[in-house]
């Protein structure tokens, strides 16, 4: 069989792009940095609320129940500590596991970006391990992995503390040094 020279010219510029990709993989810097985020359950100012359950009845939590959040991220385990941004998400709370999907928004003195967290885990089981999908500003091409555990839920039908742990894998050579996120 015969290669014209368009078939001949495609699959040159398709290795070509592989060996860029892959070398492009290759320098690939991987950042690990920790947060603490600040979860509010007691009223007057909840920071996650049940917005569905399969019954109708809010107070109940269980299957089919979707909630949604929006918890403070702090430098330091106190809630008192720097804020250096927000986590909006939603859960999804299945008959054995719990779907979850969040974005963690960071003003930090470096720059801003976000890192968009989703997975699935089994209830009650810590610590979690969460995929980082992708992120923007200086956490932008973003992949990895998120690993959170509870540090504090003495009362945790009011108020849980976690320390969430970050590996991040990015291509972003433009990206601030995420060494300050190093809180711990």
């Amino acid at each position: 069989m015969k290669m014209n020279v368009t078939q001949s010219f495609a699959i040159k510029l398709l290795l070509v792009c592989s060996v860029f990709c892959f070398s492009a993989f290759a320098r690939a810097d991987v950042k690990q940095f920790s947060l603490y985020v600040h979860e509010n359950r007691a009223q007057p100012d909840p920071s996650l609320i049940v917005v569905a359950t399969a019954t109708g009845n809010l107070t109940e939590i269980g299957f089919g129940t979707i909630q949604v959040f929006s918890n403070v991220l702090t430098s330091g385990p106190s809630i008192n500590s720097t804020a250096i941004g927000v986590e909006p998400g939603l859960v999804s709370i299945g008959k054995q596991n719990i779907f979850i999907s969040y974005t963690f928004t960071l003003n930090l003195p470096e720059g801003n970006g976000t890192l968009a967290v989703q997975g699935q885990f089994a209830l009650n089981v810590w610590p979690r391990e969460l995929a980082v999908v992708g992120g923007t500003g200086i956490f932008r091409f973003a992949s990895g992995y998120d690993i959170s555990e509870i540090i504090d839920d003495t009362n945790p039908a009011d108020y849980v503390r976690i320390l969430a742990r970050h590996t991040i894998l990015s291509n972003n050579k433009n990206e601030a040094d995420l060494r300050v996120c190093q809180f711990n």
